[in-house]
């Protein structure tokens, strides 16, 4: 799905999912992440691919609503961790030896609900083969994603 869905590095710069793999295939890791935000009409999630080149960043976009997604944040949250799989699990399939760092929005800090999904969404993401980063260094989800939710 993510390969078919629209992908923007700005507002006004649509591009394809092949013409990302094919920017992203000249370096050695590339990052993943999806965010969500709950509203009345239903959740709207973002999900981004992201480079780093310090002290940049370029990422790209993804945007898509849903009206069936339960307002419980472990459900919104566990989506999140599926579509970014999702795309991680693309990006596999054209650059099998790229680096993959999926970003999520999951807090490591027990004092915050979404610390309980932590241990499971970190063995799920590195038992398919990736590297897991999760809040305070989710910058893909927290940051590039997030600011797409709004």
């Amino acid at each position: 799905m993510g390969w078919m869905m629209k992908w923007w590095l700005d507002e006004d710069d649509e591009w394809s999912f092949e013409k990302i793999i094919g920017y992203v295939s000249n370096y050695t890791e590339v990052h993943v992440g999806c965010d969500s935000k709950f509203y009345s009409h239903g959740t709207k999630f973002a999900t981004a691919i992201a480079v780093y080149q310090n002290p940049c960043v370029t990422y790209w976009y993804s945007k898509e609503r849903s009206a069936s997604t339960p307002r419980e944040i472990r459900y919104r949250l566990w989506t999140e961790v599926e579509k970014s799989l999702e795309i991680a699990w693309k990006i596999r399939e054209s650059l099998p030896n790229i680096n993959i760092v999926v970003h999520c929005d999951i807090n490591s800090d027990e004092r915050f609900p979404s610390s309980t999904l932590n241990a499971s969404a970190s063995g799920y993401v590195t038992g398919c083969g990736f590297e897991y980063r999760n809040k305070p260094g989710a910058w893909c989800a927290t940051g590039c994603a997030d600011y797409h939710t709004r």
